[in-house]
């Protein structure tokens, strides 16, 4: 009857190779923390990643809409419930507001807004409190307005 013996330790490449990754992996954590920091920090300004939605946000109710227009510094849009959706510059925030009434904030850390009425929608020009200015169009595929 022979006995089997076995040593439960490992190989030296099995060492070698799982001490490689481990450094590798070290080497790239300290570019995850910075990279991490930078999208979650505050600063003066307008956040990109707030921004981002605000404008997706905006865009798909002016895709969505029967009529947009520009009354003062408000941008009206009519939605297809004719409900009357204004957006407003709102003690250096962006507030959305349905028919008058609700008080959604969608941006914060501005400065000043201004919206131009352009075809199939409207040229949104935001400044924030770091004085860096946004420029977008938001738009509709529709070719014109119904009155409706």
């Amino acid at each position: 009857m022979s006995i089997f013996r076995k040593n439960g330790g490992f190989t030296l490449l099995e060492v070698l190779v799982s001490f490689s990754i481990i450094l590798i992996l070290t080497a790239f954590f300290p570019l995850l923390l910075k990279s991490l920091s930078s999208l979650t920090e505050k600063g003066d300004g307008i956040h990109p990643l707030e921004l981002e939605v605000f404008i997706q946000q905006a865009n798909r109710e002016v895709r969505n809409a029967k009529k947009v227009t520009v009354e003062g510094n408000v941008m009206v849009i009519i939605n297809q419930a004719d409900q009357r959706v204004t957006y407003e510059f709102y003690q250096k925030n962006i507030r959305r507001r349905v028919n008058g009434t609700g008080h959604e904030l969608l941006l914060h850390g501005v400065e000043s807004i201004s919206f131009e009425e352009v075809r199939n929608g409207a040229i949104v020009n935001v400044k924030g409190s770091d004085e860096i200015s946004h420029e977008f169009k938001l738009g509709a595929i529709r070719t014109s307005w119904s009155e409706g």
